[in-house]
């Protein structure tokens, strides 16, 4: 089973670009351990890694495919390379960050989604 293809393992990588920088700014500006206390820290990593995944899935997947034509067939043939994980393309990941973003913030502030 395939879990990336291309460049889709980023889609984490955008996720821990700001995982960090948050973790530090919080820490400094209100305390030790209040990263994980606070609500809103790890809602904010996944949301603001939605953005560069969303644009970086764009670019790389909206690449023409390049054709290529057989000479014993006259057949086309098209190449395209494809940028997923876990057969996801890339830009759609966004999406998907900015929804867990709110369900982890909603999970965060005491709301149950069961009943």
């Amino acid at each position: 089973m395939l879990v990336w293809k291309g460049w889709g393992l980023a889609v984490i990588g955008f996720i821990f670009l700001f995982v960090i920088p948050i973790q530090l700014l919080v820490e400094h500006f209100f305390g030790v351990g209040q990263y994980q206390a606070l609500p809103w820290p790890v809602p904010l990593a996944f949301l603001l890694g939605s953005i560069p995944t969303t644009l970086v899935g764009q670019m790389l997947n909206n690449k023409p495919a390049r054709v290529l034509i057989d000479p014993e067939t006259n057949e086309k043939v098209e190449l395209k390379r494809e940028h997923s994980l876990f057969g996801i393309p890339m830009q759609y990941w966004g999406v998907i960050l900015i929804i867990l973003s709110a369900l982890i913030y909603l999970r965060n502030i005491g709301f149950s989604f069961s009943s």
